[in-house]
């Protein structure tokens, strides 16, 4: 892990000196301690969306690489977090312009000078670099320099800091936008115009949203007036803020919000003016406030996206239980649906909550027979349907609950969870709305492929088809074959994975179908899933149509009965959600509900929907193989999805080893190299392995590396891909991350020994091979060496090279010593086992290796060699 970090409750010049850092050391993350101080908050309430960090909260891994720390030098002054992984961290780096502070300071590699803000260093460091930053960043830069030295007026600022700011102006920074956010007192006009702009504030609403607009008047000019508004919206603490000011004949509108359901940079622009969606302006000449109010609030409708209500998420009709239901019942309903929580109703008023975690506690005391009611929560929190989501949001966290009812007219009409809020919350990828879908609607095809089955499939294979179809129709339950059995059915390719998926109950007809085909059956209850094996080896899996919720990103989802069309939905691409129905009426039948066909003539690789990569993030990887496979092309939406996803740090959220298996499975395949080119640009590659950059250099070495490939996996029999790339992307990791690694993705020891062995022999091993020395030469350097490591020295030669290389391990695994050993030297040559007799054994080994001697010199080469020995030792030579 690599960190960011500045003094707990930050300012402008700590959290802007934490962004031009990462603009320096973009692998690294920025880490916020306490609360923003008030103005600093303000600007991020607008712009959130830029600048991400985490917090204390997220801080999980305390093993720290590198911490770079900004505007302290103070121990004390950090946060608690932080100051105990301090001594963790391999690497740190402090800027700071505080150079004569008292308190116990911290040890590292110090850049502290003698400057009025410490973000005045950093620029210097990106200008040196010619590193790009937007206006954005110029206007936060110039705010902590600004804040920092008074204006430019206080004795601390110096001519480095002024040139700092005309390096920023020059990128684009808003002065006015600076004035709004530096602390500094109105004056005595400026308060009056404060004080009638506080007189005039009204509330309106706008479908949903609260806007409030505040008028003033005053028949002469008076500047500031960014930071009066500024000042108002502290003062008001409202969402939404409206100021319409006269200034003589020139009427000044500027407003400002917190909301993402409103585009004020929008309005702005319809109306002569600019800005962004959380601060917009604008001004006009000869007209009137009322006008100009009618003019805005009309404007403001078009640009107002309704905010998201409690029944627009609540899961509705809702699933409840009677008080006087036994404990025994309600688990096994919550057994059945996945529910973690129900309500409880009596006399049809809603009574209670209860949950999982109460009912397990329950049975486990053997209280199965007693009512439910006395184990619910008689502690009711409830929402109104026209509750804002935000407002949701908020009452779950401050009372720390997973799931809120909703009423109307006192009614029990729905129910909110915490995966609701989250489906209707993350991320930029689903634009603050509940899941929406990516495939092409209105794409519907239901077409019968009877035929295709018939002419493409081995004739045992469709006999099995139509028996487990007869299996389905003896039980009444709707029975398919799906997924890639159906993609590659359609393409053309052999596929004969056998995915069943049957609605209501997919056990009893796995159970069903093993007695009839005398198979051997192996259930997996807690996922309504079944496999059964039969005698001729044919393995067929069973699954019960079901939906998945997931209650956070990149868990493992918890499992609900469902549809075929659902079931089909919850897949990662609309080329594997198609199904073929077996039953014996409509066998055949393709059930193509998302435009897959369509998608497959087009090759293209397409999500469902906005969550899917944020609810599983490995899909990622997925649908990079599935591209280079089959020849295909992700689709733009879906590639957006996938990088941001990555951006917002998902993969992270995953398991090294599921990161692993999907990783794996793209080196087998055959265009895996350029697989791992298509990673990389979605930025995957950096985000799994920290401090790998696909570099053109290291694409020839891969390039290399899969030219050796196949004849390696042919002459040792088996080769893992895995390490043998993970040698190639490790090599210029430290311990410490290549440690990190190890625990991350299961590293074996014996390969982490290696790689640190091979790290410091690769290039003269690879010149020795390259300049075609001797066959023991090369032997001498790589006894012990693995077949991943022999791939790895292939990625440093050329083709010419790698040839030599096969030759010296056909040569070398050819080599034997026929008629010399350990035991036939000790007793042909009259020596006592020891140290020499090994060393013999080599030298003759490496005589035969080169070439020198055959079988037959073999003796004779030892004979002579104990003879040189025993010349060595007389005297005077």
């Amino acid at each position: 892990m690599k960190l960011i970090v500045g003094h707990r409750n930050p300012d402008f010049d700590c959290f802007a000196s934490a962004m031009a850092a990462q603009k320096l050391y973009p692998d690294h993350t920025v880490l916020v301690s306490g609360v923003a101080q008030q103005n600093l908050a303000q600007f991020l309430a607008i712009y959130e969306e830029k600048y991400s960090y985490i917090t204390e909260s997220d801080l999980t891994d305390e093993n720290v690489e590198s911490l770079i720390i900004v505007d302290t030098t103070s121990l004390e002054r950090l946060g608690q977090k932080v100051q105990k992984i301090l001594n963790r961290a391999s690497r740190i780096v402090i800027y700071d312009h505080h150079p004569d502070i008292k308190e116990q300071t911290i040890a590292g590699e110090k850049k502290i000078e003698n400057v009025g803000a410490t973000v005045t260093l950093l620029i210097e460091e990106i200008a040196k670099r010619n590193i790009d930053i937007d206006s954005i960043d110029a206007t936060l830069f110039a705010i902590a320099i600004y804040e920092d030295t008074g204006s430019l007026l206080y004795t601390s600022t110096t001519l480095r800091d002024l040139e700092a700011v005309k390096f920023l102006l020059q990128r684009g920074a808003n002065l006015s936008e600076v004035a709004e956010y530096i602390r500094y007192d109105l004056n005595f006009e400026q308060k009056q115009l404060l004080e009638q702009l506080l007189s005039n504030v009204e509330s309106h609403q706008i479908d949903g949203l609260t806007v409030h607009i505040a008028t003033a008047e005053t028949e002469k000019f008076i500047g500031g007036l960014a930071a009066i508004v500024s000042k108002l919206w502290n003062l008001e603490n409202v969402e939404t803020l409206v100021c319409i000011v006269r200034t003589g004949k020139k009427i000044h509108v500027i407003m400002r919000t917190s909301s993402n359901e409103v585009d004020l940079g929008g309005v702005a622009s319809e109306l002569g003016g600019g800005g962004h969606r959380k601060a917009a302006s604008f001004t006009v000449n000869d007209s009137d406030i009322a006008s100009i109010k009618k003019i805005v609030f009309e404007t403001l409708k078009r640009y107002v996206n309704r905010g998201i209500l409690a029944k627009d998420i609540m899961s509705s009709p809702v699933r409840v239980v009677y008080s006087d239901m036994s404990i025994g019942e309600v688990n096994k309903i919550m057994e059945r649906t996945g529910h973690n929580g129900l309500p409880v109703i009596e006399g049809n008023r809603l009574v209670g909550i209860v949950t999982k975690k109460a009912v397990d506690k329950a049975m486990n005391h053997g209280m199965q027979n007693h009512p439910v009611k006395a184990i619910m929560s008689s502690k009711l929190i409830v929402v109104d349907a026209n509750t804002p989501l935000s407002k949701v949001r908020q009452i779950m966290v401050e009372n720390d609950i997973g799931r809120i009812p909703v009423l109307e007219n006192g009614i029990l009409v729905g129910i909110i969870t915490r995966t609701d809020v989250m489906r209707s919350s993350f991320a930029d990828a689903v634009k603050k709305a509940a899941r929406k879908a990516v495939y092409e609607k209105d794409q519907e095809q239901f077409v019968n492929v009877r035929n295709l089955l018939i002419s493409k499939l081995p004739r045992r294979i469709c006999d099995l088809l139509r028996q487990l179809g007869r299996f389905g129709d003896e039980l009444n339950l709707p029975t398919y074959i799906v997924g890639g059995f159906v993609r590659d059915l359609l393409m053309g390719n052999p596929n004969l994975d056998l995915d069943i998926v049957v609605e209501r109950d997919g056990l009893t007809f796995a159970e069903h179908a093993t007695k009839k085909l005398d198979a051997t059956l192996v259930k997996h209850e807690k996922f309504l899933t079944a496999s059964l094996f039969l005698k001729d080896g044919t393995r067929i899996d069973v699954a019960t149509a079901r939906t998945e919720y997931y209650e956070a990103p990149t868990e493992l989802p918890q499992v609900e009965i469902s549809t075929i069309k659902k079931d089909l939905y919850r897949r990662d691409f609309t080329i594997n959600a198609m199904a073929i129905k077996l039953n014996q009426k409509d066998f055949g039948l393709l059930l193509d509900f998302f435009g897959a066909k369509k998608d497959l003539e087009n090759k293209i690789v397409r999500c469902l929907h906005t969550l899917s990569f944020v609810e599983d993030p490995t899909r990622i990887l997925r649908a990079v193989r599935f591209e280079t496979r089959f020849d295909f092309h992700i689709e733009e939406r879906t590639a957006q999805l996938m990088l941001d996803a990555v951006r917002q740090g998902y993969l992270e959220k995953v398991s090294g080893q599921r990161l692993r298996q999907e990783f794996e499975k793209i080196l087998e395949e055959p265009k895996w190299l350029s697989a791992l080119r298509r990673l990389s640009d979605f930025e995957v590659i950096k985000r799994m392995f920290p401090g790998v950059f696909y570099t053109v250099t290291m694409e020839q070495k891969l390039r290399s590396l899969a030219d050796f490939l196949p004849w390696a996996e042919e002459f040792f029999e088996k080769v893992d891909r895995f390490y043998a790339v993970m040698f190639v992307f490790l090599e210029y990791h430290g311990d410490t991350a290549i440690e990190q690694m190890k625990e991350r993705y299961g590293l074996s020891s014996k390969f982490v020994d290696e790689l640190k062995l091979l790290k410091k022999m690769i290039v003269p091993l690879s010149k020795v091979i390259s300049n075609r020395l001797n066959f023991s030469d090369i032997y001498k350097m790589t006894k012990g060496i693995s077949p991943e490591g022999f791939c790895y020295i292939a990625s440093y030669l050329d083709p010419e090279s790698q040839e030599y290389l096969k030759q010296f391990l056909e040569k070398q695994r050819s080599t034997k010593l026929v008629y010399v050993d350990g035991r036939t030297i000790v007793e042909k040559f009259a020596l006592k086992p020891s140290r020499i007799v090994g060393e013999l054994l080599e030298e003759v080994y490496c005589a035969k290796l080169d070439g020198l001697i055959g079988d037959e010199q073999e003796l004779e080469f030892v004979e002579r060699k104990l003879s040189d020995l025993a010349s060595s030792k007389v005297p005077g030579r």
